[in-house]
């Protein structure tokens, strides 16, 4: 929904929801969630407008955490999920929302992009291109503008580059992703927390060039201990993050990132990653989807309740359309986490 309606001035193919501080995520996706809760409820066309109308006064989200610090930012996509399914209730009971919610002179996109949005990208296509088709899969558990970043630190260990014979390193990247994952440098450099590394350029490459789990950072990679371990810290402090135009002329369709390492022999090491793992220019495999699912839930739900979700999720293909296996899915996820938790 417009997330990139238009580029400015100072940032070339920048969200605009972004660069007012606003989480285009918790945002958009709440009207995206309102729309398919009251396709669900069987709400109808006037329903479904009404709803999306109505979680318009429900969005919200600033990103300013993402570089000072604080967890809130986990809730967003739950708030957005949370908004949809509200406003589809409501106007089920009788709830209207403005015809013009969104478009109109005081409507969503007016009070949050001001005069920068544009109508063409919202409507374009409507009804024959599918942005499920594009979708990028995160491989890490971490800001997505960190993971090219993290492949590029990957791949240099795989060509025996080792961290302690680092000297110095640069992480270039779109210009634009720098205030999140590279300022104030000096931040992301000793992040205090592991969820503040997970918004650190320096801890992400790090972290990569000492080898990690899962497809190849997991979630235990981020944890307050690894941020804070002497040696990350060294290494991070030996890290900076800047701008590149290769890098701005391919953002925001990848987030593109060039590492270059330069060791105690006075040898250079660069390694470029252009196109996103997971996306669609290089997705991930079923085995690795598989992989990264199991490695995520099986600390919330065990390895049978995460085998048998991955069981039912791979028989939907199969499963005819009426015949309720999507319900039973949703039915063993939350019987697995209950009886994990309980």
């Amino acid at each position: 929904m417009a997330g990139y309606a238009v580029a400015t001035e100072t940032a070339p193919g920048q969200s605009i929801y972004f660069e007012h501080g606003q989480h285009a995520t918790s945002i958009c996706g709440a009207i995206g969630s309102a729309a398919a809760s009251a396709r669900l409820l069987g709400l109808g066309a006037e329903g479904c407008a009404h709803a999306m109308a109505v979680s318009a006064s429900m969005a919200s989200g600033i990103i300013e955490a993402n570089r000072t610090g604080g967890t809130v930012k986990r809730l967003h996509c739950g708030w957005a999920a949370q908004a949809g399914v509200t406003a589809a209730m409501l106007v089920r009971e009788g709830i209207t929302g403005a015809p013009t919610a969104l478009e109109g002179r005081f409507g969503l996109f007016q009070a949050l992009l001001r005069d920068e949005w544009r109508r063409e990208p919202v409507v374009a296509d409507l009804g024959k291109r599918w942005e499920m088709e594009d979708v990028f899969v995160k491989p890490y558990p971490a800001n997505h503008f960190t993971h090219a970043g993290i492949d590029a630190a990957l791949e240099l260990r795989s060509r025996g580059v080792k961290p302690e014979e680092i000297n110095s390193a640069r992480l270039l990247v779109a210009t634009a992703t720098v205030r999140t994952i590279g300022e104030p440098l000096a931040v992301k450099q000793s992040p205090e927390t592991g969820y503040q590394a997970q918004f650190s350029g320096p801890f992400a490459v790090a972290a990569a060039l000492h080898g990690g789990g899962g497809l190849g950072l997991a979630l235990e990679d981020f944890s307050d201990e690894r941020a804070n371990d002497p040696q990350m810290r060294s290494l991070m402090s030996r890290i900076t993050v800047e701008g590149s135009p290769l890098c701005d002329s391919i953002y925001p369709h990848q987030f593109p990132a060039i590492l270059e390492v330069t060791t105690a022999d006075g040898t250079t090491h660069r390694s470029e990653v252009l196109a996103n793992r997971g996306g669609p220019k290089n997705p991930l495999s079923a085995t690795e989807m598989r992989a990264k699912f199991q490695t995520n839930a099986v600390g919330l739900v065990g390895e049978e309740g995460a085998q048998r979700v991955v069981d039912l999720v791979e028989d939907l293909a199969q499963a005819p359309s009426d015949s309720g296996a999507v319900a039973a899915m949703f039915a063993a996820c939350t019987a697995a986490v209950l009886g994990q938790t309980s």
